[in-house]
């Protein structure tokens, strides 16, 4: 036999059953969210900005490989502050390997670009030469 009333009758709602969240709850929700939102969006603009603007930049102008265990090197640096920088230099074999790798320090001097010549030795023929990891040296 079926119940008089229909066949929702005996159902509750979600809302009637355990009953409906505040106005109030919903706004702290939606302003808690919007507080998250901004500070990862302030995080993420700080970060891209920071990334994008380091305080040393360098770059390998030229190299020459002089004979099978040196290569002579020539970067350009470009710092903010006058401060003493650190660039590793690497130079790598045909095969990829690490065939000579030397820490260069740039001293202490004017804002700007500066030039660094030098010597970088070598365990066999190198045929590339990458710089890496400019930092300042606090």
């Amino acid at each position: 036999m079926t119940d008089p009333r229909g066949p929702d009758a005996g159902r509750q709602t979600m809302t009637e059953r355990y009953g409906a969240p505040s106005a109030s709850a919903r706004r702290v929700r939606v302003a808690a969210l919007l507080v998250f939102a901004l500070v990862a969006m302030s995080w993420l603009g700080w970060a891209a900005w920071t990334h994008a603007n380091p305080q040393v930049q360098a770059e390998l102008t030229s190299y020459d490989v002089v004979s099978d265990h040196e290569v002579e090197v020539v970067i350009d640096v470009r710092r903010a502050s006058g401060g003493a920088v650190e660039c590793t230099v690497s130079a790598k074999a045909t095969d990829f390997a690490v065939v000579g790798e030397d820490t260069v320090l740039i001293p202490a001097g004017d804002e700007g670009t500066v030039t660094q010549e030098l010597t970088l030795r070598t365990d066999r023929e190198a045929t590339s030469v990458t710089v890496e990891n400019c930092r300042p040296v606090s």
